[in-house]
C-alpha cells in the first residue's frame, strides 16, 4: 500500500506512522486473502515535482525469516528497516509498503524443525474480527496511531461520490 501525503511531511514519526498504517492494512489484506507474505519492502519519496527543495527517495527490502501475516512481525520489521532511511530536512511526499512473495501457507515448504509460517493466529483473528464488527480502526496496534487528520493524511475534497458502491450516495431526482 502507498499514498501521496497532502503536504510534504518531514517528521520522521509521521512518515513512520504513516508506514505503520499501511502494514497493518497490508497485513489484513492478507488474511482476509488466507496468504502470508515472505519479504517486504518500504519506500519514501521527497517531491519530485519540486526540483528546488532538497530531494530524497529511499527504499528498503528484506526477505522475512519466516513467511507471516501476523501485523506486530510485519511492523517490527518495517521499524527496523527505517532505521537511517529518512534523512532530516527533507519533505517526503509520498511512501508505502508492499509485502512480497505471497503465497498460502500450506503451499510452503516446511523445515524439519520449524514450521513455515510464524506468528500469533489468534490475536490477529481476533483483532480482525473486532474490525469486521465495529469498523476498520476500532482496534489496532499504537505503531499506526489513531488521529482523525493525521499530517501525513491525503486531500479527498475533490473525492467523486460513490454512486456504485453505496446506496446513500445515489443522486435524487425530484420532481
Amino acid at each position: 500500500m502507498s499514498r501521496s501525503f497532502a503536504d510534504r511531511v518531514a517528521g520522521h514519526d509521521a512518515v513512520a506512522q504513516a508506514l505503520a498504517t499501511f502494514a497493518v492494512r497490508a497485513c489484513e489484506k492478507l488474511r482476509a486473502r488466507g496468504l502470508v507474505a515472505s519479504g517486504l519492502w518500504v519506500f519514501a519519496h521527497s517531491d519530485t515535482f519540486r526540483p528546488e527543495l532538497p530531494q530524497h527517495n529511499a527504499t528498503r527490502s528484506v526477505v522475512l525469516p519466516k513467511a507471516t501475516s501476523d501485523t506486530t512481525l510485519v511492523l517490527g520489521t518495517v521499524r527496523q528497516l527505517l532505521r537511517g532511511l529518512l534523512r532530516d530536512g527533507i519533505g517526503y511526499k509520498k511512501a508505502g509498503v508492499a509485502l512480497l512473495d505471497l503465497a498460502k501457507p500450506h503451499d510452503l515448504q516446511a523445515d524439519l524443525f520449524a514450521p513455515a509460517v510464524v506468528g500469533n493466529d489468534a490475536l490477529m483473528a481476533t483483532l480482525d474480527q473486532i474490525n469486521r464488527k465495529f469498523g476498520r480502526g476500532m482496534a489496532g496496534l499504537g505503531a499506526s496511531s489513531w488521529q482523525d487528520k493525521p499530517a501525513w493524511g491525503m486531500r479527498q475534497h475533490m473525492l467523486s461520490p460513490n454512486y456504485t458502491t453505496s446506496v446513500h450516495e445515489l443522486p435524487r431526482a425530484r420532481c
